[in-house]
């Protein structure tokens, strides 16, 4: 599937399921750049590792990415970035979607940090 269409398969179930959460500052496009989150990903309120935290991924989770900024550089293992996506994840599992919130850049699979085609926030 095209992250094109990938997004659009996105956009529909966020429309049937409805939202949670809020964020430092919300991006004006939608969230249009399809990717997944690792399991055991916090969401978060900001692009920092003190802020609130809406929820826990448990698996590889699905997500519209909206943009990226760069935030608080977290190290884990050899990998390090301080860059972080900010979306929505849904949860199918639980059937919970967390709107709103940030993602940091190693938790996402995108490639690269930050991922070509996706805006700045």
């Amino acid at each position: 599937m095209s992250a094109a269409a990938a997004g659009l398969a996105l956009g529909a179930a966020l429309s049937l399921l409805g939202t949670t959460g809020t964020a430092q500052a919300a991006p004006s496009s939608a969230d249009g750049y399809a990717a997944t989150v690792q399991a055991n990903s916090n969401l978060r309120d900001a692009p920092n590792t003190s802020s609130r935290i809406w929820g826990t991924t448990t698996k590889v989770t699905e997500a519209g990415i909206a943009c990226y900024t760069r935030g608080q550089y977290v190290q884990v293992g050899s990998y390090g970035t301080n860059v972080w996506y900010y979306g929505t994840v849904i949860d199918y599992d639980i059937g919970h979607i967390y709107s709103n919130v940030w993602m940091w850049g190693g938790n996402v699979n995108v490639g690269a940090d930050p991922a070509p085609g996706i805006p700045g926030c």
